[in-house]
């Protein structure tokens, strides 16, 4: 009787402390939510006009693009990117550019996406300044994206617009593009996206001696968050 006397209030409070122990178990933080993301983007461009020996439609390039994006807590993102082009002839030009932007949620499901770059894009890049054709340029770009997000895995990228020129010649290059992504799951993602440019340089000749249709392209995308 004694020996039941003490034990009972020992099995009652080691219950307790089970208890507490699951519950501590089942109300524990779900991990961080991925703040790195690095991505890998590929497309062909195409000529949107015909200007001399380019044909509308037909190949004026192919680039990679290599990037890396941080979002923090205050809902600001960073990024930075490196592209190479390979343009039909056998000529190449290379972008590097970091960016700051902003989310805004609008909705519960749209986020707008406004930002700026600062960049510097080399080799062939005929962008004109002065007596060379080929200009290495310093540039900055403004960017605004709103993305819907449609279900738990797709999300339309309902417009990227971007309007970017060189800081010392006339290089305006403005581009609006729309596209798709799928979310393979938390951290992997793929995405297409169809855009057209167009181009003013610092020229008297025809097209580009005012803002004319440049190129179009289809791209494809991978991204990883961390």
């Amino acid at each position: 009787m004694l020996l039941r006397t003490i034990i009972a209030p020992l099995g009652v409070c080691l219950s307790m402390a089970t208890s507490a122990f699951a519950a501590d178990l089942v109300e524990a933080p779900p991990p961080a939510a991925p703040t790195w993301t690095i991505g890998i983007e590929g497309s062909p461009e195409f000529y949107a006009i015909n200007n001399g020996s380019n044909t509308a439609r037909s190949l004026a390039d192919t680039y990679f693009k290599l990037s890396v994006s941080h979002s923090f807590d205050n809902n600001f993102v960073g990024g930075i990117f490196i592209q190479p082009t390979f343009k039909t002839g056998g000529k190449s030009q290379y972008y590097a550019e970091a960016s700051l932007g902003y989310k805004i949620k609008v909705t519960d499901a749209f986020t707008l996406t406004p930002s700026l770059g600062l960049g510097y894009t080399w080799h062939d890049t005929g962008i004109i300044k002065d007596a060379d054709a080929n200009a290495n340029v310093p540039y900055y770009a403004l960017y605004i994206a709103g993305d819907w997000k449609v279900s738990k895995q797709w999300t339309w990228n309902v417009f990227n617009f971007r309007y970017r020129n060189a800081f010392n010649t006339t290089w305006e290059t403005p581009k609006l593009a729309t596209g798709l992504t799928y979310s393979i799951d938390s951290t992997n993602a793929v995405y297409a996206s169809v855009g057209y440019s167009w181009k003013k340089t610092d020229t008297t000749s025809a097209p580009y001696n005012d803002l004319a249709g440049d190129k179009w392209n289809i791209a494809i995308g991978y991204k990883h968050s961390l």
